[in-house]
């Protein structure tokens, strides 16, 4: 599998379409119109998490790839977001318990909402940019 290859580079557009799909969830679910900084730090994210998943999970079962972008998506914001807070020095309440409890609500909203939307990416990801190209209807547990 190469990088320059031409289903991974599919992937990754459909990786952007996914983070601006989540963008338009997230509006609905906060009520907040998002800001392009905020679209493009999530855009980054899934571009990075889909060549990391693609890299660790190709060829493996849809639904390991899903969980696999899920999780790879959900450490990347949480390491952003703690090293913001280093870097930055934030603490909401000066105790090091309630930040952390913050961060894995915050974190757990995350994957609660972009639960279902991974899951349909990892499936057409799955069953089109297989390594056939047509699709992976050939291999046991699709």
């Amino acid at each position: 599998m190469q990088l320059t290859d031409k289903r991974f580079m599919i992937f990754e557009v459909a990786t952007i379409v996914y983070a601006i799909g989540l963008m338009l969830i997230a509006k609905c679910v906060w009520e907040k119109t998002p800001t392009i900084g905020i679209l493009t730090f999530l855009i980054g994210f899934s571009l990075i998490s889909g060549l990391i998943t693609w890299i660790i999970a190709n060829g493996k079962h849809w639904f390991v790839f899903g969980l696999t972008y899920e999780a790879i998506f959900l450490l990347l914001i949480t390491l952003c977001m703690i090293f913001d807070a280093i870097i930055g020095g934030y603490s909401v309440f000066n105790d090091l318990y309630l930040d952390i409890l913050i961060l894995f609500a915050f974190v757990f909203t995350i994957a609660v909402v972009c639960f279902i939307p991974s899951m349909i990416l990892a499936f057409v990801g799955y069953h089109l940019f297989g390594k056939s190209g047509k699709g992976n209807n050939n291999r046991s547990g699709a």
